[in-house]
């Protein structure tokens, strides 16, 4: 998301978009010789409403619903208030990968995330 368009919307430096109540999640990514590995916080999340899509070739695109509304005060937070009920993230895959072969498992609040190198 560009500057410009930050400046028109309710998203803070910090991924919390106040509006939608949505806050992008902390990730971790690892690129193997054969796979691109995603490893993504998601706390109170359902393992079904976990959504993963690729809006680009260079581009997985992560929505999750928690099961309750979270405030930062539960999470230890203290330098912010507010709460949110859902993850959104856009994360770009900086090697080609096979969209089509994505796999994922959810356990214990993380998700992870297994993608295909082509080539």
């Amino acid at each position: 998301m560009s500057a410009e368009s930050r400046q028109g919307s309710a998203v803070h430096g910090s991924g919390w978009n106040v509006a939608a109540a949505c806050i992008e999640p902390l990730y971790d990514m690892f690129v193997a010789a054969s796979e691109v590995v995603l490893t993504i916080d998601l706390p109170f999340v359902n393992p079904k409403g976990v959504q993963l899509q690729c809006p680009s070739a260079d581009v997985l695109e992560v929505y999750a619903e928690t099961s309750k509304r979270i405030t930062f005060k539960e999470l230890g937070v203290k330098h912010r208030h507010g709460e949110f009920r859902c993850y959104h993230a856009r994360v770009r895959i900086p090697v080609p990968v096979n969209e089509s072969a994505i796999t994922s498992k959810l356990k214990r609040g993380v998700l992870e995330v297994h993608i295909p190198r082509l080539g």
